[in-house]
């Protein structure tokens, strides 16, 4: 059948001369006895005294041995703090991102020229900033490094450019379920009308009609920006479902710690309550009658960085094997019978439109924990420390 997907077109992103003229000499960044703030001189002289990208080096171990120092106030990240360490570390990618960067990186030595990929780095508070990422092997003196530019993306960019492979997904999905009601259509022209047949075309048009609404969901972004009280949000999400975790007999828990009243932050209150709501669907449908559910929520302060909202649900079901947890929040990703896998993946999509993060950490036959990470305003609390 014919597919908007057509239509699509795929956009380039966005580089700076600057930055690749630097990728492509062979000159390493740093000379022998040359200091990292004399450098960095060096490349505000010639590039403009303000850097539209971080730029860093490392060593044939991926260890970084120089960073630019603006990447403190384009990724609130501290130069001082990244030398010496590696460049894949799940303290500062996601691990559904490393898998995919590591990928890459394998890949350098039977590539030429540029490799460029989009993925997140997490700045001080843990929270994502999706970025363009190019990088290249560079050979001087017999000496392989590792030379990368990091561009940082706006949300608005980020969050107005769905993947043209979770719309495949979507529209493959879709016409599996109409082709098999096709077929049930042709089989009952040669039945009776009360038949298995009829049953079954009822079943695959509200499953067409689920799927449906999922993508629309997906699909949508925030319509009523505001200030709301995250203690509302949270009240909301519990209310509404407290009643199918009782119906099931699982025993559910709240904790939401007194740091969470009066905490103000920016978002679309419908999105945020679905959110939550799909995480605490997961945890019912994976945890037996008798187990528990618990949800605990808190406002962090520091007089270092910004405040953010912790959010927690644990709980002590089947719990997800190693080798799928990099994949739990991927669209159609399931491991549950008559499951379509949409829920973590929306749950991740709307808690990023809000700047936030959502990770997944799981035992198999343990349990899981599901923790949300959101950008809150500051109060007077934060102004005292």
């Amino acid at each position: 059948m014919s597919s908007p997907l057509a239509k699509l077109t795929s956009h380039s992103p966005p580089h700076s001369g600057a930055s690749d003229a630097l990728l492509n000499t062979s000159r390493p960044l740093i000379q022998p006895g040359q200091r990292v703030s004399s450098q960095r001189e060096n490349l505000a002289s010639s590039f403009g005294e303000v850097l539209a990208c971080v730029l860093y080096e490392c060593n044939a171990s991926l260890e970084l041995t120089y960073v630019s120092e603006n990447i403190s106030e384009l990724l609130d990240l501290e130069s001082s703090e990244l030398i010496g360490s590696r460049l894949l570390s799940d303290e500062r990618i996601p691990r559904e991102d490393l898998i995919q960067v590591s990928n890459r990186l394998g890949e350098i030595e039977h590539l030429e020229g540029m490799i460029s990929l989009v993925h997140r780095i997490l700045d001080r508070r843990g929270l994502p900033v999706w970025v363009i990422h190019n990088l290249r092997k560079i050979s001087s003196n017999d000496t392989a490094h590792i030379r990368g530019c990091i561009v940082p993306m706006g949300s608005d960019v980020r969050l107005n450019s769905t993947e043209q492979t979770v719309i495949s997904r979507f529209v493959h999905k879709i016409g599996n379920h109409f082709q098999l009601l096709n077929l049930v259509i042709n089989s009952l022209k040669r039945t009776l009308p009360e038949s298995r047949e009829t049953a079954m075309l009822q079943e695959t048009v509200e499953k067409a009609i689920e799927l449906t609404r999922s993508f629309s969901d997906y699909n949508q972004g925030p319509t009523c920006l505001s200030q709301i009280e995250l203690i509302d949000i949270l009240e909301a999400a519990v209310m509404t479902r407290r009643s199918l975790f009782e119906t099931k007999g699982v025993n559910f828990e709240s904790q939401i710690e007194p740091s969470v009243t009066g905490t103000i932050l920016q978002g679309d209150p419908y999105l945020l309550d679905l959110a939550i709501g799909h995480v605490l669907q997961n945890a019912l449908e994976a945890t037996d009658p008798g187990a528990e559910v618990t949800l605990q929520a808190r406002a962090e302060y520091s007089k270092d960085v910004a405040p953010v909202a912790r959010i927690s649900v644990k709980d002590s079901g089947c719990g997800i094997a190693v080798n799928a947890l990099a994949s739990a929040a991927i669209p159609f990703f399931t491991s549950k019978k008559n499951h379509d896998g949409l829920g973590l993946s929306m749950a991740s999509r709307f808690i990023e439109m809000h700047g936030g993060l959502l990770r997944i950490r799981s035992v198999e036959g343990k349990g899981t924990e599901v923790e949300i990470l959101l950008p809150i305003e500051p109060n007077e609390q934060s102004s005292l420390l």
